[in-house]
């Protein structure tokens, strides 16, 4: 029998993490070279956090639309499971911890590029590797994809827009703990500077599931992260942040929309103010789920890096709120999840394929 490369098999499983075919190795290379965003939340991760990635490609020569989304939907039972055990983790981690009313959890699906970290110079194959770590998310989306997701998405789907916002976050640090980041959401004052409603710590995650998409020019990222409240900070931690965003001045014509005094960040009894974004959002719903739309104008003092970005998310309500109940039905959760995938598909279908 003539040797028959890998990525040419036939296979019974055709969504798998396993083989590497040819287009696969073309998108790597590009998706090395794509703009990563410069402007990021720090983002922890839970000590029994789970990572899975999967490959999605043809394997039919003219398959059907009908039987691509099929084939796409078997990820549910893939990830049933791990999403199971993550939710029975994160909510066990925050009993142990008394962190119950204090955190929020939360399962989203975004839409972005999943970019290869290179581990030296070699063969394209050494892009590929298991751990997340060697790989990250770029949540930017072609502009192209927002308006086909307006069009064509958000009416068969019957999403209506339920909130429409413009805030500025922005992130600060502390001497003390350099590797944790308050994330401050702002207003604008009358008199042009920032008024702090609401701050957390970096998001906590439990669970990443990467999908790259070899037929399209998005990859979906899913999550389950725990949003942390800042229940320790004092009224004298907020006095001291409160002034520095009182010296801060909103400007759009400048990198991430606002100026510093005396031309750098300001700093208040070891806080200091290392990155900032303005956001516009627009926040639509259905019956089970969530969608959030968003450009933001980001600058990191930190790197000297500014990038405006579009960014997509779905937010998985119904199923987040079935999977935090005592006793889970299994079978309810795996059609729920289904039918989320059947929608984040028809999302990926909006952008145009690979030519």
């Amino acid at each position: 029998m003539s040797y028959i490369p890998p990525h040419k098999r036939q296979l019974k499983d055709p969504v798998s993490p396993s083989p590497f075919p040819d287009s696969l190795a073309t998108k790597v290379m590009k998706n090395t070279d794509f703009k990563s965003s410069s402007v990021k939340v720090n983002i922890a991760y839970s000590r029994d956090a789970i990572f899975k990635w999967f490959l999605i490609e043809n394997v039919i020569a003219e398959e059907s639309e009908e039987e691509e989304r099929t084939r796409w939907m078997l990820i549910a039972e893939k990830v049933e499971k791990d999403l199971v055990v993550a939710y029975e983790q994160a909510k066990k981690g925050m009993q142990d911890h008394h962190l119950s009313d204090n955190a929020k959890l939360r399962l989203v699906a975004r839409f972005g590029k999943i970019l290869f970290r290179r581990i030296h110079a070699g063969p394209v194959t050494e892009y590929w590797q298991a751990k997340s770590s060697n790989r990250t998310f770029c949540t930017d989306v072609p502009t192209s994809f927002i308006q086909n997701i307006k069009s064509k998405a958000i009416p068969s789907h019957e999403f209506c827009i339920d909130l429409e916002k413009e805030v500025y976050v922005v992130q600060i640090s502390h001497y003390t703990r350099p590797h944790s980041t308050i994330i401050c959401k702002c207003t604008v004052k009358e008199d042009g500077s920032l008024s702090m409603y609401k701050a957390r710590l970096e998001p906590f995650l439990h669970l990443v599931v990467d999908v790259s998409c070899i037929d399209k020019n998005l990859d979906m990222r899913f999550m389950l992260a725990g949003k942390r409240k800042m229940f320790t900070l004092t009224e004298k931690e907020r006095s001291n942040i409160q002034r520095m965003l009182d010296s801060v001045t909103v400007d759009s014509t400048v990198k991430g929309g606002l100026t510093w005094p005396h031309g750098k960040p300001p700093s208040e009894n070891g806080y200091t103010i290392f990155e900032v974004c303005h956001v516009r959002a627009t926040t639509y719903k259905n019956k089970t789920l969530r969608l959030r739309v968003r450009e933001t104008n980001g600058y990191s003092e930190r790197f000297g890096t500014w990038e405006v970005e579009r960014g997509v998310t779905l937010i998985l309500q119904d199923i987040n709120t079935k999977l935090q109940e005592q006793n889970i039905e299994r079978g309810c959760v795996l059609e729920m999840l289904r039918d989320a995938l059947g929608t984040i598909w028809d999302f990926l279908h909006c952008d145009a394929s690979l030519t």
